[in-house]
This record gives structure tokens, C-alpha cells and sequence, in this order.
């Protein structure tokens, strides 16, 4: 009788988790993803906030049968603190029947819930079978061209199509406000790695019912290192006041608002965090377009005033523990709580 085994990962598991995710994906050796340098800061890279391996395998007489990654994450709502786990690279050898909802189980027991929220229309599927159900939290992505012109390069979709997505596209650019007023009163300043430390930073706290995850200055030092895509801490000011921040991440053609926060619910404060985003973003050449993330109203609200148009919106699947209640007012999601912040094929793929 074949033996099933569950354990964390280490380095030397590199070479089997790779060949398995490339046959699961059906992606090329050269993959981005899959890069050596990728795999160890996603897996391996230490984190403060999580002593070890990030990356679990089901293994059957020894062999690596399915595997999954986590991104660790505290949920905070009032006084209640819950350890989320946001699963991402799952994947198991097609012949092996329930090795995913066997390796869901095992990674169950690290934290009080796992949640995802990503993934194509087969993966969903499976989710409730894997004990998965729909929480109450819904994730909306949005996109504002930027450089309408530069979606004609490096495409393969018809000319004609490309044709009228760039006009559609130059509408909304030419449509967007611009925020100008609020860069009078309102500045982003780029901090440097070393800098975020003693910064005086204001971290998301949880407010009207809705559950944040935590930050703190070593894990956000943490993403700064990522290696797949060039990530941006800003400090956001108004006047000579620390007010909150925002991180962009760069993937190729697109700049991403991976995550933000400020300590105010006012709504101009919350365009003018966008109308930074967007500013910052321009700087970069290359960059055709800004996309966002997010799972709460007052940014979405943003989002929409500063020219953005949604283009997906998806569920947040959760698997609880038992006795594990999720937050009833929602979940606050950002990008850096998964791997959207970062994650790319090396082309360029656009969300407008």
C-alpha cells in the first residue's frame, strides 16, 4: 500500500516543485514564475512572520504528488486576530485523485482559514470541493490606460481588435482626470529599503466592521526584495503629516497598485492616494496602464472618480477551520496579500 506523506519544503525540493508546476501549468521552462531566484523568495526567503518553509507537498512513497504555497497574513478585527493563509502555486499530478483536497486539509491545520480569491475557471470548480465556500467578501480588479499606444506592441490578438481597443482605450485615458488640486496639498515620498524601519508609517487598522491584514516594516521590507517584479514603498503626506502609503509593483507594460492605506475615511483623501498612484506610475516609460485590487467600497469609490473602470470581479473563497467564524463585514484584500502583486508570464498582459 502506497504511504502519503505531507511536509514542508526545502532548496533541495526546488527541481521536482518546478517540473510539476510547469506539467500543472503548462508553461515553458523559461516561465518567469518558475525562476530559481522566484521559487526561493516565495518559498525560502525568510519572513519574520512565519519561521520556515512557505511551500508544502503531499508526497506518495517519497514522490512529490501535489504541492501549494502560502502567503501568510493576520486577519485583525477588533479584538479578534486570525492567522490567513492565501494559497497560491497548487498544483497535483493529474493521476492523482483527491491529492488536492488531501494537501488542502493538511495545510488547513497551519492557520485558522485559507483563503483565494484567484485562479481559472477549472480551479474554481474544484475549490468547493476541496471544502471551500464563498465568503462574504467580494474582489473587484480595475485598470486606467495610461499610454493607449503602447497596447499595439508585443500583442498577438487580431489588428483590427487591437485597433479598437486602443481607441476605446485613448477615451479613457483622455476622459480620466487628471487630480491635479490634490497634488497641492497631497505628496508621495519614496522610501528606500533601509528607511522603512524607522519610518513613522501608518499600518491599516480595522474599522466599520471590516477586517484588515496586518503590515509591519519587516514584512513590507520583505516584498521590497521580491525579484519578479520591482516593487515601490511611497510615504503619503499632506502637508508635513504622515497619512498613510502605498506600494506600487511594476510587471512588464503595467504598473500595479499592490497596496495602500491611509488613516482617514475621506473620500478626496482616498483620490488623492489614486491621483499619486497614477502620477508615480507615468514616470515610468514602458508603463501603458495602472491596475488595482481591492475588496472595500471607499477605494473602489476612488478608484472609479479617478478614471479606473473595473474589469473583473471575483468571490473570496475561504476554508475555515472548525470553530473558525471569518469576519461577517468582509475582508480587506490588497494585492500583496497573494501573489497578484507580482505574478507575470514576461509578456505583457493587459487588464484595459
Amino acid at each position: 500500500m502506497a504511504r502519503i506523506g505531507f511536509r514542508s519544503t526545502t532548496v533541495a525540493d526546488e527541481s521536482a516543485i518546478r517540473a510539476l508546476l510547469l506539467q500543472a501549468h503548462g508553461a515553458s521552462v523559461a516561465h518567469p514564475m518558475f525562476e530559481s531566484r522566484n521559487l526561493f523568495w516565495k518559498y525560502w526567503e525568510p519572513r519574520t512572520d512565519w519561521p520556515g518553509s512557505r511551500s508544502y507537498v503531499l508526497t506518495r512513497d517519497g514522490e512529490i504528488i501535489a504541492h501549494a504555497a502560502v502567503v501568510p497574513g493576520v486577519c485583525s478585527c477588533g479584538e479578534r486576530r486570525l492567522r490567513l493563509l492565501h494559497v497560491i502555486d497548487w498544483a497535483a499530478r493529474a493521476e492523482a485523485r483527491g491529492a488536492g483536497n488531501t494537501l488542502m486539509r493538511h495545510i488547513g491545520t497551519l492557520g485558522d482559514a485559507i483563503i483565494t480569491s484567484d485562479g481559472d475557471e477549472a480551479a474554481l470548480r474544484l475549490l468547493p470541493l476541496m471544502g471551500f465556500s464563498q465568503s462574504s467578501t467580494r474582489v473587484m480588479l480595475y485598470a486606467r490606460p495610461l499610454r493607449p499606444l503602447l497596447y499595439l506592441g508585443g500583442a498577438e490578438r487580431p489588428r483590427w481588435r487591437l485597433a479598437a481597443r486602443t481607441v476605446r482605450n485613448a477615451l479613457w485615458a483622455l476622459r480620466a482626470p487628471t487630480g491635479e488640486p490634490a497634488q497641492r496639498t497631497w505628496s508621495a515620498r519614496q522610501l528606500a529599503a533601509a528607511e522603512v524601519a524607522s519610518a513613522a508609517i501608518p499600518w491599516p487598522v480595522a474599522r466599520n466592521g471590516t477586517a484588515v491584514l496586518e503590515r509591519s516594516a519587516a514584512v513590507m521590507s520583505y516584498w521590497l526584495q521580491c525579484p519578479a517584479a520591482p516593487m515601490q514603498l511611497y510615504l503619503l503626506e499632506n502637508g508635513t503629516a504622515a497619512r498613510g502609503y502605498m506600494v506600487l509593483a511594476f510587471a512588464p507594460g503595467q504598473a500595479r497598485l499592490a497596496d495602500c492605506w491611509l488613516d482617514t475615511e475621506a473620500p478626496d483623501a482616498w483620490e488623492a492616494l489614486v491621483h499619486l498612484a497614477v502620477h508615480a506610475a507615468l514616470r515610468h516609460e514602458g508603463v501603458a496602464e495602472i491596475a488595482a485590487m481591492c475588496s472595500e467600497p471607499l477605494l473602489s469609490g476612488a478608484l472609479e472618480r479617478c478614471g479606473f473602470h473595473a474589469r473583473a470581479a471575483r468571490p473570496l473563497y475561504a476554508r475555515a477551520a472548525d470553530g473558525v467564524a471569518l469576519p461577517r463585514g468582509g475582508i480587506r484584500i490588497q494585492m500583496l496579500d497573494d501573489d497578484a502583486a507580482y505574478r507575470h508570464n514576461g509578456a505583457r498582459l493587459f487588464w484595459a
